[in-house]
């Protein structure tokens, strides 16, 4: 009878650890596919979110547009939709416009408006067979993207058409199939859509009299065009990140990708059997979503669970006297386990968080720079020119950046590639001399700025684009108690006379703020009979100095 004592315990608690095993394998199972189920569900959730918000802003625009007894010019849409606050509140949104049905012989009546509310010489563009027309009157934000749809006459296009045409039918908004938006005149260029909601006039609304610059419009189309790959990146990059991928299409159009995530096709970072397919409604068309799952890294508790207890009940069934020494090893590896995913929690959101800091100030920056930049440009060629050249010094500051993990700059490489960049590499570098001088972030961002403003007025002003050597540049950190101070010596000649100016242009200002406003500096500028000379001052933060060969 003992002899079975042992092989009764043996059996019993083998039974009863097969059991929970069982149903932990079984829970865990069950787990995963609801959690699968719930990432997929929060995903979907994110995108029909924007589309319905976009939604809501046509409708809000059409109500506005029907409350209104004349016309609504550019000037006033502008600060309707500027009220809004586009580009932060709805990511992934392009705009707002509105486009004027017409018949086809009513153009010049609406290129007359067109002038009078874009001060150019817009006409209504490309050419058509079609008998109607909705060319694009109003288009807001006015961004360089937008700026180029003005005009475009919708209607042309086979797929912008047929959707225009449920909308009338359904009198609701309807969204196109994927198309390739005017507004894609950069070299990366993504597919895209479009949300029209088609607006009548409540009086006379077969009224279709030549547009006037008064008149209230007969009918037209309140819509917005999407670019694809901003608007779903915008929704799964928000907070919380969600460790998914996705691949989108339209129900109707599966040759067009409307957007890949980048790692979709890493097959060793997700988990297959996680995988989720949704549909989504999109204002009368279906977008398929094939979502992947991102395997979980280190422990996961809820897999391990069935193993660990077939583990622990076979060591039971085997020897009691170890079970308290293995529940304390699964408490350890449970504590663990914890640690290790709230550290690395901590450590994204402390990531992330720079990352946030560090974009909102280059996006600050940016604003700052365009608004000053166009009050002070009389036509979007000249801001063109001068926002993209001050756009590249950033970029400049931020390559110099890049190679040190953004840590710190050289004085030298950054003030050689801006001259080089504005004045060519003709010995360029022979006239620049100073000691090693390493820079932080911002003293970085505000020097890259100075110098392709004093590059650019020297190569108008001074003989350096015949002579290299009519410019010089020199710096030296001085010690005064515990501050670093570099002083910095810019001087040019010239064949000419150069005077001191009678009022300060954007450039200077933009000097002035880097130097004093930013980098809490100083800066003197000696006119002389055949040159100029400038002094910057500016404190440096803490870090070494080293003499350069």
């Amino acid at each position: 009878m003992h002899r079975l004592i042992a092989p009764i315990v043996f059996s019993t608690v083998l039974i009863i650890g097969s059991g929970i095993t069982l149903t932990l394998y079984n829970s865990a199972t069950v787990n995963k596919d609801l959690r699968a189920q719930d990432l997929a569900d929060q995903t979907v959730d994110r995108i029909s979110g924007r589309l319905d918000e976009a939604e809501a802003l046509l409708r809000a625009t059409n109500a506005f547009f029907q409350a209104t007894q004349n016309r609504i010019n550019e000037t006033r849409f502008h600060q309707i939709v500027d009220g809004m606050d586009i580009n932060v509140r709805y990511p992934g949104l392009q705009g707002i416009g509105f486009a004027e049905w017409i018949e086809t012989g009513q153009e010049d009546a609406l290129n007359t408006i067109l002038q009078l509310y874009h001060d150019v010489d817009t006409k209504v563009w490309p050419e058509t067979d079609q008998s109607y027309r909705t060319p694009i009157v109003l288009l807001e934000p006015m961004d360089a993207r937008n700026q180029a749809a003005i005009a475009y006459d919708m209607f042309s296009e086979e797929t912008r058409r047929n959707a225009i045409r449920k909308a009338f039918a359904s009198g609701n908004v309807t969204a196109s199939a994927p198309v390739m938006l005017v507004q894609e005149i950069s070299s990366i260029k993504q597919p895209g859509f479009l949300l029209y909601l088609p607006y009548q006039r409540d009086e006379n609304p077969e009224d279709m009299r030549a547009p006037s610059s008064f008149t209230k419009p007969a009918k037209g189309l309140i819509y917005s065009p999407f670019r694809a790959g901003d608007l779903f990146a915008k929704a799964l990059d928000q907070s919380p990140h969600l460790p998914v991928a996705i691949e989108a299409h339209d129900d109707q159009d599966e040759a067009t990708i409307l957007y890949k995530s980048e790692s979709f096709d890493e097959d060793d970072r997700f988990d297959d059997a996680m995988a989720q397919t949704r549909t989504l409604d999109v204002a009368g068309r279906t977008w398929v979503l094939n979502i992947r799952m991102l395997r979980r890294t280190g422990w996961d508790v809820e897999q391990i669970a069935p193993y660990v207890s077939a583990g622990i009940f076979l060591l039971l069934a085997t020897m009691l006297a170890w079970i308290i020494h293995s529940q304390i090893r699964a408490i350890r590896t449970a504590h663990t386990m914890r640690e290790m995913s709230e550290k690395s929690l901590s450590e994204k959101d402390l990531l992330l968080q720079e990352m946030k800091h560090r974009i909102k100030n280059s996006i600050a920056r940016i604003l700052a720079m365009s608004r000053q930049t166009a009050r002070h440009s009389e036509t979007i060629e000249e801001f063109a020119e001068s926002f993209n050249a001050r756009l590249q010094a950033m970029a400049n500051a931020q390559d110099a950046l890049t190679r040190s993990h953004w840590q710190r700059a050289d004085l030298f490489d950054l003030i050689a590639k801006e001259l080089e960049q504005v004045l060519g590499e003709n010995g360029i570098k022979d006239r620049i001399a100073g000691p090693e001088v390493d820079l932080d972030e911002t003293t970085v961002q505000a020097l890259a700025l100075t110098f392709h403003e004093l590059a650019t007025n020297a190569l108008k002003y001074s003989s350096v684009a015949s002579n290299s050597k009519a410019l010089s540049v020199s710096w030296n950190v001085v010690i005064k108690g515990k501050k670093r101070i570099l002083t910095l010596l810019w001087e040019e000649k010239s064949e000419d006379t150069i005077k001191a100016p009678s009022h300060k242009g954007f450039g200077t200002k933009l000097i002035d703020a880097n130097i004093i406003g930013e980098l809490r500096g100083t800066i003197e500028r000696r006119y002389e009979d055949h040159g100029l000379t400038i002094e910057i001052t500016i404190p440096l933060a803490s870090g070494s100095k080293k003499s350069r060969s």
